[in-house]
């Protein structure tokens, strides 16, 4: 079967630096897709495949200042993608979860995680496919979303 393309999508959670969204340990919603794959049903429901890229800018909060008495352990910033699921993290099927490990003398540079999935066909057949991206942050400094918070997918089909 020759590749298909399902479809394109993309969601901007903020689009411009400045911005002061505190991360905790609980994840916020930062990237939320629908892609339309019932163009794949009946012949290439077995072989949709799925790209997915994100990013995301943190700092260290204002309130965070330097000390004589630095801590030795990172603080840890969490980035997964869901498959399916309502927006509420733990409620889809996680198929990447990656972790960052910040020390307060790292240099921060934006966080991007790149991710593919083989949908299965039972959620293929129900002809739109739901993914998330969550961030979140555990350890001694606090942390800020400051700037572009993306997140895009691809679908095609295809056995060639």
């Amino acid at each position: 079967m020759p590749n298909q393309f399902l479809d394109s999508r993309i969601s901007i959670h903020r689009n411009d630096f400045g911005g002061d969204e505190p991360l905790d340990n609980l994840a916020i919603l930062i990237g939320d897709i629908g892609l339309q794959v019932g163009a794949a049903v009946p012949l290439n429901t077995n072989n949709v495949r799925v790209s997915l890229t994100g990013t995301a800018v943190i700092d260290f909060a204002p309130s965070v200042e330097p000390t004589l008495e630095l801590p030795l352990e990172p603080t840890v910033v969490s980035l997964f993608v869901e498959r399916g699921g309502d927006g509420t993290p733990g409620t889809g099927v996680t198929i990447l979860s990656e972790q960052f490990n910040i020390h307060f003398w790292s240099a921060l540079f934006p966080i991007s995680i790149t991710a593919a999935d083989f949908p299965p066909a039972a959620d293929v057949l129900t002809g739109q496919i739901r993914y998330t991206l969550f961030i979140a942050r555990d350890g001694f400094f606090d942390l800020v979303l400051i700037g572009p918070a993306v997140f895009n997918g691809i679908a095609s089909a295809g056995s060639t």
